[in-house]
């Protein structure tokens, strides 16, 4: 093992392992007997590297429990019932084993009060050094990381809970191209200047992912901070203040379909050359139909249509604030279900490649010569007929309130990202004003 300071210990087990990391197991090497045919039973310690993804340092504590290699179950790690001192072999190992984890696990422990031995205690330090420090080092890569775990077991959307690892590697990455490691206490508003300059001139990230990334490591920031005594966390109040935040929250404009292009897409059929657009067609239809988004899509069960006429769901993406949807069917929707029997299970298709196809279908549109006048454009996405739908609602004239309900949003603020009012709309609204004035003026006259 190399001559290192504990510090310098510690800076290179933060950066490149956890406790994770450490892999304990029981092991026989069939291939070892002795004269009576029986071998050593070991604790087999094993550290993988993150980098290389691959185990890189074992070695193998001895129990002093010898077994034959028929009386002992890989599978589970003991030995079996055949051999007539099971039950107190077995004790041994697990107890050796509970040593070894329970100093690896202390922050303060010594090897003598964990029972090992001193050769035992080398062999631990060689492939897993000085984890002692690793608790009280602890760093920010840690702790997202952490947080994300505890979201992910609480079974939080996929979507919501993915952008807190993206965070984590942000900030890993920002680490590495500064050779540091970020702890809690480090975080004040010179670390948040360093990170935005990072971001900004490193990565060229735009303002609504710089914004983003600081309002998903504040909610891990705040959530540590309510904890920081029960966990002994050195961590100030700095990132609570309004400068330490960054960036600008982005609004990506709508894209919709138009009326005339959803329609077309409802009467058209793809030739049997093209038939892999058909189910592409209709989970597009769908959306555009419902405003739901590309999440629910595969979710709706005959159940969701219990009352006739209606479809009611909440949405995955908002399920943990029990806001639900709430829309009678139109026609086209009604028709589009039905012909699936109410159950969408059938569209199993993910994110990106749905994106993929959308692009191709699309393209394919663009270029069929009873399409030319539509003017199909490539650059929709999934989230884009969520667009559609709304826009076409507000420019139908429908009272706010029931578009929120049959999209499940909270307010209009949120749902206002989605609109997108065509020029020959707002040329029809202008009209209808200048002539409820004429009409008036006619009427005071008279």
């Amino acid at each position: 093992m190399s001559h290192r300071t504990d510090d310098e210990l510690a800076v290179y087990i933060n950066k490149y392992y956890s406790l994770q990391d450490l892999k304990i197991s029981r092991k026989i090497f069939s291939n070892q007997t002795d004269n009576e045919g029986t071998c050593m039973v070991y604790i087999r310690l094993r550290r993988y590297n993150p980098r290389t993804r691959k185990d890189e340092k074992e070695k193998k504590i001895p129990t002093g429990v010898r077994v034959k290699p028929r009386f002992w179950s890989s599978k589970k790690g003991e030995i079996l019932k055949s051999d007539f001192e099971w039950q107190q072999k077995n004790r041994i190992i697990q107890e050796k084993e509970s040593d070894i984890r329970k100093y690896v696990s202390t922050p303060d422990g010594e090897y003598k009060f964990a029972q090992l031995k001193k050769e035992e205690f080398i062999l631990i330090e060689q492939v897993f050094p000085t984890p002692r420090l690793l608790k009280y080092q602890k760093n920010l890569v840690h702790y997202i990381e952490e947080y994300y775990k505890n979201r992910k077991k609480l079974g939080h959307t996929t979507g919501t809970v993915k952008e807190f690892k993206t965070v984590m590697n942000r900030v890993k990455e920002f680490d590495d191209a500064n050779n540091q490691i970020t702890y809690l206490k480090d975080i004040d508003l010179l670390w948040s200047d360093a990170f935005e300059l990072w971001m900004t001139g490193k990565k060229h990230y735009s303002q609504g992912t710089i914004e983003k990334t600081y309002t998903i490591l504040k909610t891990v920031l705040y959530y540590y901070f309510e904890r920081r005594k029960k966990l002994n966390i050195q961590l100030s109040d700095e990132f609570t203040y309004k400068s330490f935040k960054r960036g600008k929250k982005s609004k990506n404009k709508p894209n919709p379909l138009s009326y005339a292009q959803v329609m077309f897409l409802f009467n058209y059929q793809f030739t049997e050359k093209e038939k892999h657009f058909e189910t592409i067609r209709k989970m597009v239809l769908i959306q555009c139909f419902t405003g739901c988004r590309f999440d629910d899509i595969k979710k709706f069960r005959p159940h969701h249509f219990e009352e006739k006429g209606w479809l009611k769901f909440i949405p995955t993406k908002t399920t943990r604030y029990d806001i639900s949807v709430s829309q009678p069917l139109n026609k086209y929707a009604d028709s589009l279900f039905k012909e699936v029997d109410y159950d969408t299970s059938r569209y199993k298709m993910q994110n990106q490649p749905y994106n993929r196809a959308i692009e191709s279908m699309l393209e394919s549109l663009s270029k069929k010569e009873e399409c030319k006048e539509l003017k199909f454009k490539t650059n929709h996405t999934s989230h884009n007929f969520r667009d559609t739908f709304i826009s076409q609602a507000v420019q139908s004239g429908i009272n706010f309130k029931s578009i929120l309900e049959w999209v499940g949003q909270s307010s209009y603020t949120i749902m206002d990202r989605y609109i997108d009012l065509t020029p020959e709309f707002n040329r029809r609204e202008m009209r209808k004003l200048f002539k409820q004035k004429t009409k008036r003026k006619a009427v005071k006259e008279q």
